[in-house]
């Protein structure tokens, strides 16, 4: 905010007033702006993975990053109605797959929601004795981690998940923008 200039009606009261009508913009108007703003960014796609005494479980993600380097931490933002999220934090693991090119069918099963969980895992091949989840065989990378914190905002709950062990392979991501895959060029 700009600091009052002694003058009522001054040009400071003035752009405080401007501000203050743009911020009561509708929240419908202001959030279809923002689900199309959105949808013109770029992210990689993971399927984050769990599984122990609440079952195995899995989601396709596109909200997955790093954290910290000390210690090796990542975060993810999952819907706080999703099954595989309430396993997440029965289970106290997950594991973060972070989706080659040629995944995008594996990618749109974990997406739906109406697609098992089992069904999910029937597409790709899954190591499952890693420590946090489900590991991908031919992902671009992986990182079992163990859960660190949660924090609920909004319509998502953010993981965050200390890191037990990594590893990457040479493979070209999978990109989802404009709501579909692609492919880098």
């Amino acid at each position: 905010m700009f600091q009052s200039d002694g003058d009522a009606g001054g040009p400071a009261a003035r752009m405080d007033a401007m501000l203050a009508a743009k911020r009561r913009i509708s929240t419908p108007d202001l959030v279809d702006r923002f689900r199309d703003a959105m949808r013109r960014t770029a992210a990689g796609v993971a399927v984050v993975t769990t599984h122990g005494p609440a079952g195995r479980g899995g989601i396709t993600v596109s909200s997955f990053c790093s954290l910290s380097l000390e210690p090796p931490s990542v975060l993810v933002c999952i819907r706080k109605d999703s099954t595989t999220l309430g396993r997440i934090l029965k289970n106290r693991v997950f594991a973060a797959n972070v989706l080659a090119q040629d995944q995008s069918e594996l990618a749109a099963a974990f997406a739906s929601p109406a697609t098992p969980h089992e069904r999910r895992f029937a597409l790709g091949q899954w190591v499952d004795t890693g420590p946090a989840g489900p590991v991908l065989v031919g992902a671009v990378a992986h990182f079992d981690c163990k859960l660190a914190h949660v924090h609920d905002y909004g319509s998502h709950t953010i993981v965050i998940g200390e890191v037990v062990e990594a590893a990457s392979h040479d493979a070209r991501p999978l990109i989802y923008a404009e709501q579909a895959f692609h492919r880098l060029p």
